[in-house]
């Protein structure tokens, strides 16, 4: 499957004037970003969609939780099957995280994606 790329600041990617498309492993790790960057509830046409970012706030929150919050988000994308790690680094002065994560698609292909920023 083709899409547009989406860049790091979330806009449709540009190179010298042209629309840039993504396919295969790329495009299923871009939708697996798109889906941690969507508070659940806030996209009316599937408030289901995305990961409860309350889990992510305040000083009682563990990283298990946060994980277990992040491993059902990369799962609602159909094509992930399994999740094989995660990793979260904490930047408390800015007040976010980064994630990065490793997926194997139902193809058996590994998905991989680092620096994907929740809060900030």
């Amino acid at each position: 499957m083709f899409t547009l790329k989406i860049d790091d600041t979330g806009d449709i990617e540009l190179k010298a004037g042209q629309l840039q498309m993504v396919s295969g492993q790329d495009e299923i790790a871009q939708s697996c970003r798109i889906i941690l960057g969507i508070n659940k509830g806030e996209w009316f046409l599937n408030p289901e969609l995305g990961i409860d970012h309350s889990k992510f706030l305040g000083k009682g929150v563990s990283e298990d939780e946060m994980r277990d919050e992040i491993m059902s988000g990369l799962l609602q994308e159909p094509r992930v099957q399994t999740v094989e790690s995660i990793d979260i680094e904490i930047d408390r002065a800015n007040r976010s995280l980064v994630i990065s994560f490793v997926a194997t698609s139902k193809e058996g292909k590994v998905i991989t994606a680092e620096g994907v920023e929740i809060g900030g």
